[in-house]
């Protein structure tokens, strides 16, 4: 039976925080088990020495009760007897024999005495020797039954003496032998104790030493893995920052030669617009309305009212740039029904061509209708 003093110390603990890269669970619980069962086997041998410990006291307790009885016989027969009682069994038996015969020998004599007062003399005589050498012989065994109480006193003391020097060295002995034992005990225990620690210990070492190497080649190995992932990201990053900055390059290339060319075209239209601003002067010029083309009103209708309209069509937007290809127009040259020989078939008109004309609308012809 595990005492209580020993339950904070059993079961040992079996649950544990889980970490990353911590110890195998099985492992760390067959540890745990026979650990606890080297606990449990120190525990039973402690209880064992206890318990010796313990039987070796009552043991000791024991002699010494002997022992004092022993003593407490030896002062009682230290003592003198005191009354008849007290007497030996032996010297009281025959004290009583003795008595007894006194007093058979008193009663017969009296008798005698009665019967043959003669005799009585003689026979009194007689009785008296007996009686004097019966108590001769009582004093005699009174004295050898003294000496031999005394004898068997001093035999009695010698003996109580003897057995309280062996209760005492046997008293010795055993403590002696208790306080051997127990050292001994106390030193196996002491030996045994150090040895499982110095054991733990070393398991204990050897398997930090473990972790520890196994912890630094998996650091070493991840270092290497994350700086092999870092020199290919690396790389990576280069390839394509070399591939995007080649690729902005081309792009910027292009778009600079897209710019140049937009240039151009920029400038070769503001030629053509140029060209043409100066051809719709020109041509507002030639077409501004005589006085005495308003004379005929309606002579535009019958002979150059269709060409009029074509030639004062708005254009839709004048200012748009011309197509990259078109080529800068030439100087535009008044339409034939501009010329004097038209000029009377436009007097007709009388302001309706000026109406339809470019003032009229507020915009300038296109390039491409001058040209044609």
């Amino acid at each position: 039976m595990v005492p209580e003093r020993d339950n904070g110390l059993l079961p040992l603990r079996r649950e544990y925080t889980q970490a990353w890269h911590g110890f195998d669970r099985n492992e760390v619980r067959q540890y745990l088990d026979h650990l606890e069962a080297q606990l449990h086997r120190v525990i039973t041998d402690r209880d064992a020495a206890i318990a010796q410990a313990t039987s070796a006291a009552r043991e000791l307790e024991t002699v010494r009760h002997e022992v004092a009885k022993l003593n407490a016989r030896i002062e009682e027969l230290k003592k003198p007897p005191e009354r008849l009682e007290d007497l030996d069994e032996r010297m009281q038996r025959t004290v009583t024999l003795a008595q007894a015969r006194a007093d058979e020998i008193t009663k017969r004599a009296e008798v005698a005495a009665e019967k043959h007062w003669a005799s009585s003399s003689e026979a009194s005589k007689k009785l008296r020797e007996r009686y004097t050498r019966l108590l001769a012989e009582l004093d005699k065994q009174a004295d050898a039954l003294h000496s031999e109480h005394e004898s068997a006193l001093a035999e009695t003391r010698a003996e109580v003496q003897r057995l309280t020097v062996e209760a005492a060295q046997r008293r010795e002995l055993l403590d002696n032998e208790a306080e051997r034992k127990r050292r001994k005990i106390e030193r196996e225990f002491e030996q045994t104790i150090t040895a499982q620690r110095t054991s733990h210990e070393k398991h204990i070492a050897d398997q930090q030493t473990a972790s520890k190497n196994q912890a630094e080649r998996r650091i070493a190995e991840a270092t290497a893995e994350a700086k092999r992932r870092v020199d290919e990201a690396t790389a990576e990053a280069k390839r394509r920052l070399d591939e995007a900055t080649t690729t902005a390059a081309q792009r910027t290339t292009a778009a600079q030669r897209k710019v140049e060319r937009l240039a151009e075209i920029r400038e070769q239209a503001r030629k053509s617009l140029m060209q043409a601003d100066e051809v719709l002067k020109g041509s507002e010029a030639m077409l501004a309305a005589l006085p005495e083309e308003s004379v005929i009103p309606h002579a535009s209708k019958l002979v150059g009212g269709d060409s009029k309209a074509e030639e004062t069509k708005p254009a839709g937007k004048p200012a748009e740039a011309p197509a990259p290809k078109a080529a800068a127009p030439a100087p535009a040259k008044p339409a034939p029904a501009k010329t004097a020989s038209s000029a009377p078939a436009a007097a007709p008109k009388n302001g309706q061509g000026e109406q339809n004309g470019p003032k009229a609308n507020g915009q300038k012809p296109s390039p491409a209708k001058t040209g044609s």
